[in-house]
């Protein structure tokens, strides 16, 4: 009897070690490995002026939905070794999301299995900073997601306009990067952070194009008391085609905090270089967080996007690219039920101008010139 009661509790200690779940600490390696995730779900309805109309349940309007993996371990001398692994998910549907694997359109996986598109990286840190190796989110999108007043989500988020590209789709690289090596500042530097990256698109020396999928980019900030404010680039390499080309997406945003609200502002500016001339796109956007009552916050956003393409790129119709533009507007509320659960609703409302048919994220592409305009209610948990 001694002998079966030591031994199921150490098959069972190692078996939720194994997992990872809780922080089990190894002793003699002084390691810990945490499970987290967040499940966001919501109702939609979107529809696109002129064209069609969409109710669904959708995902990730307040945060992402996603599950993920951390690993520690004190290596001593105030050296760490860690891993990380965060992949999204669509709990409405109950699957993975796409990831890339390097960097070009040749990458592109489809959603439906578990993956871990969001970041997973391995690293080393200590009083000079963290080199981490993998994925990891661009420079500038760390940048979309802190000074978005919708954090880069729902059908309020400023990337319906800022992270197009060519058209109203995105690039490979326009949230995120594959095969990467970068460095991050340390900490105590007076409130002063950033990182640089460096990603290949691991092609052959023989391929037609062998520098696609290669980026090269950094961001930098200073957080101090209420204010907040970087700057972040990143090029990637494509060869130069009559639909893409070589892909600059830099931005620049700042927040201030005040006891009942935060401002903020972001700048965004895409460029695309085609055979036959370059795609510009800048998008401002301003906006706010509102605490209305104690465990209620009220988001509102307002989006230009101006196009300043070269005067050689047409629409359909033969009238200039740079004669588009849009805007979109958006109004939301959060409200905290507890530190983990919450309950949100956003509207939003896009506008488009001349040939451009910018859409809410996830409403069907609206006519030319014509609008679209989406409404989500959810709730969030995290654990």
């Amino acid at each position: 009897m001694k002998r079966t009661s030591s031994y199921v509790p150490l098959c069972r200690n190692l078996f939720v070690a194994a997992l990872g779940l809780g922080s089990e600490l190894i002793a003699h390696a002084q390691a810990n490995v945490t499970l987290w995730g967040i499940v966001d779900v919501n109702a939609q309805y979107l529809r696109a002026d002129g064209g069609s109309r969409r109710t669904l349940l959708g995902s990730s309007g307040l945060s992402s939905s996603q599950y993920g993996f951390r690993a520690l371990e004190d290596l001593g001398g105030g050296m760490t070794a860690f891993a990380w692994l965060e992949g999204g998910i669509n709990p409405d549907a109950g699957t993975g999301r796409a990831s890339n694997a390097n960097n070009q359109t040749s990458g592109a996986t489809a959603a439906g299995i578990l993956t871990f598109d969001r970041r997973s990286y391995v690293g080393l840190g200590g009083p000079w900073g963290q080199v981490r190796l993998g994925r990891d989110f661009s420079p500038h999108h760390y940048n979309n997601v802190s000074f978005d007043p919708f954090g880069g989500l729902g059908v309020g988020r400023a990337g319906n306009l800022a992270f197009t590209a060519v058209d109203s789709g995105v690039m490979p690289t326009t949230v995120g990067f594959s095969n990467g090596i970068s460095y991050w500042l340390p900490a105590g530097l007076g409130g002063l952070y950033g990182m640089a990256v460096y990603a290949v698109g691991e092609n052959a020396s023989t391929a037609p194009n062998p520098d696609d999928g290669t980026l090269k980019g950094g961001r930098i900030g200073w957080a101090s008391g209420p204010i907040n404010v970087a700057v972040g680039a990143s090029r990637t390499t494509y060869a130069s085609t009559a639909s893409t080309g070589s892909y600059r997406h830099a931005n620049v945003g700042a927040s201030y905090s005040t006891q009942l609200i935060t401002f903020f502002g972001l700048f965004n500016q895409v460029t695309v270089d085609l055979t036959g001339g370059t795609i510009r796109k800048n998008t401002s956007t301003v906006g706010a967080h509102v605490s209305i009552v104690p465990a209620g916050v009220l988001r509102l956003s307002y989006s230009r996007l101006a196009d300043h393409s070269s005067a050689s790129l047409l629409n359909a119709d033969g009238s200039a690219r740079s004669s588009n533009a849009a805007s979109q507007w958006a109004l939301g509320y959060v409200h905290n039920l507890s530190k983990r659960t919450a309950l949100y609703g956003t509207y939003s409302r896009l506008s488009n101008r001349g040939k451009a048919a910018y859409t809410v994220s996830g409403a069907p592409t609206p006519i030319a010139s014509r609008g679209a305009r989406g409404i989500e209610a959810g709730v969030r948990h995290q654990f």
